[in-house]
């Protein structure tokens, strides 16, 4: 796949310069998850004392692949460029002081002279209780957000509502079959899922649209009933059940 030979030669191109204690790769190429249309997420770990030097030369690095048709520096978490070459891969580079690196997912080792990553241990992509029941809160308060839109008769609202919904469904109702990586949502949430869950997924799916949105929302609803019921105690005592219910209750009531 092409994604690897970005990777080769980006990587060597940074190890040339001697300036870097470890690279390693992330996201759907660690899970195993990839294609041939999937992103690269390459970390390097370096130094602080020459961190700035490695922060001056990454698009020089980037550039050792191909041309870039567009980058763009973000920080999420590390420092980061989004870069898109001329052939449409995108690769997104962190920059990674000393060991402060996240433990979240999977990883590839590609370079660790030192044995640094052998301090890795992998944290699943889980919620905790509390989170869970935030989540939930979230769902609720956009589902007061739709029911005020479709009083409105507001379609556009309520199409973008509906779909922001989902996104927050995907997360909560992926606790039903893949709680260990319940943070990455609607991620290949159709391969993911058990034959049961992936039918109500895709009904779901089938009814985001204008005629039938409110269908789809009402659904959403019901399945997460199901998941409720069947809460811990531990995630339990982090529920607000009476606004989750006062949500459903409004979205119900509409005709």
């Amino acid at each position: 796949m092409e994604q690897y030979k970005i990777v080769e030669v980006v990587s060597e191109k940074i190890i040339a310069d001697r300036i870097c204690d470890a690279i390693y790769l992330k996201g759907e190429i660690a899970r195993q998850e990839h294609d041939e249309y999937s992103d690269i997420d390459l970390f390097v770990l370096v130094s602080e004392k020459d961190y700035d030097f490695f922060l001056d030369k990454r698009i020089e690095y980037l550039q050792a692949y191909h041309a870039i048709l567009y980058y763009n520096f973000v920080f999420h978490i590390h420092p980061e460029v989004i870069c898109v070459y001329d052939n449409g891969y995108r690769i997104n580079l962190y920059a990674v002081k000393d060991r402060s690196f996240t433990q979240y997912g999977e990883i590839i080792v590609i370079y660790d002279p030192k044995k640094i990553l052998a301090e890795y241990k992998k944290i699943p992509y889980a919620f905790s209780p509390q989170e869970i029941g935030e989540l939930l809160n979230l769902f609720s308060l956009l589902a007061n957000d739709y029911h005020v839109a479709c009083k409105r008769h507001d379609v556009i609202s309520c199409l973008r509502l509906a779909n922001y919904l989902f996104e927050e469904f995907g997360s909560l109702f992926r606790l039903r079959f893949d709680a260990e990586n319940a943070k990455l949502g609607l991620k290949h949430l159709l391969k993911k899922s058990d034959w049961e869950s992936r039918k109500i997924i895709k009904e779901i799916m089938a009814l985001l649209n204008q005629e039938h949105h409110l269908e789809a929302v009402k659904m959403m609803f019901i399945a997460l009933d199901g998941l409720i019921a069947n809460f811990p105690l531990k995630i339990v005592e982090y529920v607000n059940f009476d606004f989750y219910n006062f949500s459903k209750k409004l979205i119900m009531s509409i005709n």
